[in-house]
């Protein structure tokens, strides 16, 4: 088969969102066949519920502004499917995504890869042919048996531990932390934000198993200021050109990172440390995509990060009404009540995705309206919040949604 446009390649590969198993033993198997690509790489490997991909980021910059050429997998994609791999932060091209798409189709075929497998088979590929300096891998799900962990890092990476999908990965933070300390790798250190204990532990004995060090955040200390948010960690003073508190430990743990990457040899001034934390942006988190009205769209995918956005969102203009959305398998009952929280005035609605909740699911007994249509759902928002703060969160995947097409409708503007 040849595909002779890339939408047609990525309508196939998104269709294979569901094939395969989860499980990486037979991805390992097949890069194998190609000569392991990524082994060629050095890497830096990120997984965590939640703040992975803006740790990502904030590294990204950090090492682009020290002039390195940088290449980054995430998932899922925000604009467009080529955005989760991106080399300095430019996505890959439809070009090149169509060559791999023809290039590689009797292997996929042969091997049955799942889209998540086809995305890190290209990502891999991509860097080593562009000769990057340096790969970031954010984990999709978990850890242990995700696509990416067939990496050998530079440096693992642990963010948090919450709850998150659950079915696969378990149903206490002990479990889902083994899940995620399943990228720890013999000899490679470990740097986690983690604070809970009981999280600690696992990752403790899976280092000391493997005698791996590991890295604990220091201590940051939280600096007043008008825009934007400042603190200090270590003897740097960082300005984050957003309102997102939880941004700090995100950014935090990659100047972390990037201070272990010194320590290898690698060239990283100060300044590039400084700067490329005030330069990187990450849509999708506590995102302004409005003024007026004041618009912000933010990915928090679970109960971890909804609580971590309310802390931000105590700070916005009254009244603030809010849009949301999730999957199915996320704690919706815990994320609904902790919105309520914050606000009386919650619209649930639905998108168009196979793992989708819908808005009975999701509404149950809360007091929140039911607005199915998510265009419609964000209209009412937008009327009804006037002079104050449109708040539309919930699943990435539902924020892609809005970013890509309902928005853009709405105010007439591609974001």
């Amino acid at each position: 088969m040849t595909f002779k446009k890339v939408g047609e390649f990525i309508a196939y590969s998104e269709a294979r969102i569901t094939k395969g198993s989860f499980g990486f033993e037979h991805f390992k198997a097949a890069m194998n066949e190609l000569g392991n690509p990524q082994n060629d790489i050095k890497c830096v490997h990120i997984a965590g519920t939640n703040g992975k991909g803006s740790t990502t980021n904030y590294l990204r910059s950090i090492l682009q502004g020290a002039g390195y050429k940088v290449g980054t997998f995430t998932s899922p994609h925000l604009i467009v499917h080529n955005d989760r791999i991106r080399i300095n932060d430019v996505y890959i091209s439809d070009e090149q995504l169509l060559e791999y798409g023809n290039r590689f189709y009797d292997f996929i075929e042969f091997h049955n890869l799942s889209m998540f497998e086809i995305d890190m088979l290209f990502a891999s590929t991509y860097f080593k042919e562009q000769n990057v300096d340096f790969a970031l891998y954010e984990v999709g799900l978990g850890g242990r048996l995700d696509a990416t962990n067939i990496v050998t890092p530079l440096l693992s990476i642990i963010t948090t531990i919450g709850f998150d999908h659950m079915e696969l990965l378990g149903n206490t933070l002990k479990l889902i932390a083994g899940e995620k300390a399943g990228i720890i790798k013999p000899h490679v250190p470990l740097l986690t934000a983690e604070p809970k204990k009981s999280c600690l532990s696992v990752f403790e004995t899976i280092c000391t198993d493997k005698q791996a060090p590991i890295m604990k955040l220091s201590k940051i200390t939280k600096l007043s200021s008008s825009t934007g948010l400042s603190y200090r960690y270590h003897n740097f003073v960082i300005h984050l050109n957003t309102m997102a508190l939880y941004q700090i430990k995100n950014s935090a743990t990659a100047l972390e990172a990037a201070l272990y990457l010194r320590e290898l040899g690698y060239v990283i001034s100060d300044e590039a440390i400084v700067e490329g934390l005030t330069n990187a942006q990450w849509k999708g988190r506590f995102e302004q995509v409005s003024d007026d009205p004041l618009i912000i769209l933010d990915g928090a995918h679970n109960s971890h990060g909804i609580a971590a956005l309310k802390e931000s969102v105590k700070h916005l203009p009254k009244p603030i009404f809010v849009v949301f959305s999730a999957l199915k398998d996320k704690e919706t009952d815990k994320m609904i009540s902790q919105m309520l929280d914050v606000t009386s005035h919650l619209i649930v609605t639905e998108f168009d995705f196979y793992r989708a909740s819908t808005v009975d699911l999701l509404a149950k007994d809360f007091p929140v309206d039911k607005i199915k249509d998510p265009k419609k759902a964000i209209q009412d928002g937008i009327k009804r919040s006037k002079g104050g703060t449109l708040l539309i969160t919930g699943s990435l995947y539902f924020i892609s949604e809005v970013r890509q097409k309902i928005l853009p409708q709405l105010l007439g503007e591609t974001l």
